[in-house]
């Protein structure tokens, strides 16, 4: 069934995300997003380089936002590695992190 959420549910799922993040962020992490297809909530990572530690952390903020949850609560856990240029993402995908990143112009 393809239901969009109400702006409760992502004010809602935004705060959950937040909670489960906490302590987890290291300097590799670019950006944290939220996002909903329809059918699911999608939850994208993007970090820098490929790291144990980070992927450890990734692993339990699954369990920590399912905890949160009251019902279950279908997702989908998007994981990228880039350095890339990153855009900020169009509405109603939110960016709930973004690292501070320094542009250089080049003449």
């Amino acid at each position: 069934m393809f239901i969009l959420p109400n702006l409760n549910e992502w004010n809602r799922q935004s705060v959950n995300v937040m909670q489960a993040m906490l302590g987890m962020i290291s300097p590799n992490f670019r950006m944290v997003t939220l996002d909903h297809d329809g059918t699911k909530w999608l939850i994208g990572f993007v970090l820098e380089i490929v790291n144990a530690e980070d992927c450890e952390e990734l692993n339990d903020f699954e369990a920590e936002w399912e905890a949160l949850q009251d019902d279950p609560t279908p997702c989908d856990f998007q994981i990228s590695y880039t350095a890339e240029s990153l855009p900020m993402p169009h509405a109603p995908k939110r960016a709930l992190y973004r690292r501070r990143e320094v542009v250089l112009i080049q003449d």
